[in-house]
């Protein structure tokens, strides 16, 4: 990813006419670890190499500014951090750097040129290697390494009487691949930190094979192939300049593998993978080649930019594979696996997609008050699915059950009220532990928000929890694990795609059993989504408790309840038929208290009573709710009997007076004089409710509600004391 990156800016600066300089790469290496550095404005690219001659691994790695702060820091695969005090990051990983392969970060600082001090460890802790990159007198040092250079290649020139420019700096390195090659068969010579744009050439020993040239950045990657006749045994790989400066690779040629000899039956080389991956699936890659050869194996993405390279030995059966971990963050599209034994290369594409099911889309981003969107998509067929939509100020304005067909197909439509809210709203669709958000603007063009659900309520230890988060397009978020304790417990960067969708896993090995919460930020945009690790069922004595007693079809169920702390109850919706509408899971807290407000009459349900149970083991508790038809008007006051004062406050609410339509409300007296009179709007199932302050000045007596619309007028008496 972090290749598409820097080719996606420099490409980007092109197209605009403003390529940014690159300040020339800073470089710092040990015996046995080298890190180069190039700065590209506010950000700097290290690649981390773990030389060929190591035994080690190198598994973490710690990076210190001087004189500076850290901003945002983009890790390669495998790869997580730390910020451990302000100057300070460190990195560890499960998939090491190998002896012979290297991988990029890209860091953000407050520094053009940062001053960076680095230390590359071990999976024991023991410090592998450690640096200094951008420091003024290593500047200095290489500025006066050049000067000699260019002092001595002087001298040369007047002694030679021609120009030569020397192509192998200091820092200059290179291997090959595979690292022990058989007589016959191909190698990729890949180098770095070379003079840009030089003549070089490759000698096996004082035989020369290869020439070529360096690219633009100083880096090559070019194929040979090792003479028939080379002997097997030790040998040096030479690169040479025109200067006659040079670097050397130690390696050994070992026998060509049986199959490869003349007589033998060669087995074709081929390569497998599954065509479609999901952002943080592991797969395998495989397939055949000769007995013992090495194959090589590369990622490109669909620019036909390298990701990442693999090497794989064929056992006796001719048979490879390596694992490849798609990072969380990969952007989706197609990919293409490029497979060399030397002689042949295959390759294959996959596509690395959404982990969604659920699909929707609408035929406009935009809509004006009082127009009708259209919502249509897919899911898994014949299993149903609940949409639900929110208005600018997150409240919920419609919830549907919608039946998805046999061939997986969704549609429905929304009208939106004359006076609705002007913004954004939020269309989501779930389907089991599936959700996926839409947004729609009405009256104005929509804008992304931050949303975030998790896979699962309750994990175990050895689970990894997935967080499906939605976002505006190629925005960086902070995320934060909040322990029972609300102290941190872990927190990392998570960067969003260009389609505006990112997925994150973390593990929970050290996670102690109880609840936590994941906190996603973005400037001032926060969301919040609590999980339980460990909890079991088994709640004791359980109470259920609704805010109203009687329900007509849409209305939303808001449950409420107590059992023992730090468990896990299963909540049901029933029909008066036994049918099971609704079921998820939730947690009782520490203080012993559950809520849910995911539960819902549906539009189309029957009159009658209805049942809520909570389960937790052999734990039980059964609510029944009684469930009126919608046909008839109702008013209803917050009292019984409807005795109120001056100055005190009534709640007037009711049902059935038409969908999303105006509703106006009087206080009639004597000879049906108006006391005063509200108007509101009802809400999109029919249903309405607001406040009426008893004025001061208003004389004892009897007066009557009057509630009217276009369905019908509905009254009932209010007494003022």
């Amino acid at each position: 990813m972090l290749s598409i990156l820097k080719s996606s800016v420099i490409l980007a600066l092109i197209i605009s006419g403003m390529l940014a300089i690159l300040i020339p790469a800073a470089h710092a290496s040990s015996d046995l670890v080298t890190v180069t550095a190039t700065n590209v404005g506010e950000k700097t690219l290290l690649q981390i190499t773990n030389s060929a001659s190591n035994t080690s691994d190198i598994t973490s790695f710690t990076l210190q500014i001087k004189n500076g702060d850290f901003k945002s820091f983009t890790l390669g695969n495998g790869w997580i951090g730390k910020k451990t005090s302000p100057t300070t990051i460190a990195f560890s990983t499960s998939i090491p750097i190998n002896p012979g392969n290297s991988i990029t970060f890209t860091i953000s600082t407050d520094q053009q040129t940062p001053d960076l001090v680095w230390t590359a460890s071990n999976a024991n802790n023991n410090q592998l290697g450690t640096g200094e990159i951008g420091a003024p007198e290593q500047q200095n040092q290489q500025q006066n390494q050049q000067q000699n250079q260019q002092n001595n290649q002087q001298q040369n020139q007047q002694t030679n009487q021609q120009s030569t420019n020397p192509g192998i700096l200091g820092m200059s390195n290179f291997r090959i691949i595979p690292s022990t090659p058989a007589p016959g068969f191909d190698i990729r010579i890949i180098g770095q930190s070379f003079a840009s744009s030089t003549p070089l050439d490759l000698y096996l020993g004082n035989q020369k094979l290869y020439s070529f040239s360096s690219n633009s950045n100083g880096n090559f990657v070019v194929t040979t192939t090792v003479p028939q006749n080379q002997q097997p045994g030790s040998v040096d790989f030479v690169i040479k300049d025109q200067a006659n400066n040079q670097k050397t690779f130690t390696t050994t040629i070992v026998q060509a593998p049986p199959s490869h000899i003349t007589g033998q039956q060669a087995i074709p080389l081929t390569v497998n993978v599954n065509p479609i991956l999901h952002p943080g699936d592991t797969g395998a890659i495989n397939g055949t080649s000769n007995p013992g050869s090495t194959v090589t194996i590369s990622i490109s993405d669909s620019t036909g930019t390298s990701i990442t390279t693999f090497t794989a030995t064929a056992d006796k059966n001719g048979n490879y594979s390596v694992l490849q971990t798609i990072p969380i963050d990969r952007p989706f599209g197609k990919y293409t696996v490029i497979s060399s034994d030397g002689k042949h290369q295959v390759t294959k594409d996959y596509t690395v997609t959404t982990i969604h099911q659920i699909s929707i889309s609408t035929p406009q981003q935009k809509y004006e008050p009082g127009q009708t969107i259209e919502i249509n998509g897919t899911a898994i067929s014949n299993q149903p699915i609940a949409v639900i939509i929110t208005d600018p100020t997150g409240i919920q304005v419609y919830a549907k059950d919608v039946n998805v067909t046999s061939d997986g197909k969704i549609s429905l439509t929304y009208e939106t009220s004359g006076t609705a809210i002007i913004g954004t709203y939020i269309i989501t669709a779930s389907q089991g532990t599936d959700s996926v958000p839409l947004y729609v603007g009405v009256g104005a063009d929509p804008v992304a928000r931050l949303t975030a659900t998790l896979d699962k309520l309750n994990y175990q230890v050895s689970d990894k929890p997935v967080l499906n988060i939605s976002a505006p397009p190629a925005s960086t978020l902070n995320l934060v694990i909040v322990d029972p304790s609300n102290q941190e417990k872990f927190s990392d960067t998570i960067e969003v795609g260009t389609n505006g969708i990112a997925t994150y896993s973390f593990n929970l090995t050290s996670y102690t059993p109880g609840i936590y919460s994941a906190v996603l930020t973005r400037g001032n945009d926060k969301v919040a989504e609590s999980f339980a690790v460990g909890l079991q069922t088994g709640c004791g004595q359980i109470s259920l408790r609704t805010v109203k007693d009687t329900y007509f079809p849409g209305d939303n169920i808001l449950l409420f309840g107590n059992a023992n702390a730090d468990c896990i109850l299963q909540i049901a919706l029933t029909d008066p038929t036994g049918q099971e509408t609704k079921s998820e899971q939730t947690f009782v807290d520490k203080s012993g208290i559950f809520s849910a407000f995911d539960f819902r009459i549906p539009d189309d349900g029957s009159p009658g009573t209805w049942e809520i149970d909570a389960t937790s083991g052999i734990d039980h508790k059964s609510l029944p709710i009684n469930v009126r038809s919608q046909s008839l008007m109702t008013v209803q006051l917050d009292k019984n009997p409807p005795n109120y004062s001056a100055d005190s406050i009534v709640q007037i609410s009711g049902s059935g007076v038409g969908q999303s339509v105006g509703v106006i409300i009087k206080i009639l007296g004597a000879g049906n004089s108006t006391l005063d009179t509200l108007q509101i709007q009802s809400t999109n199932r029919g249903d309405y409710s607001t406040e009426w302050i008893v004025p001061k000045t208003a004389s004892p007596g009897i007066y009557t509600v009057q509630v009217k619309t276009t369905v019908g007028i509905v009254t009932t008496p209010i007494t003022i004391q």
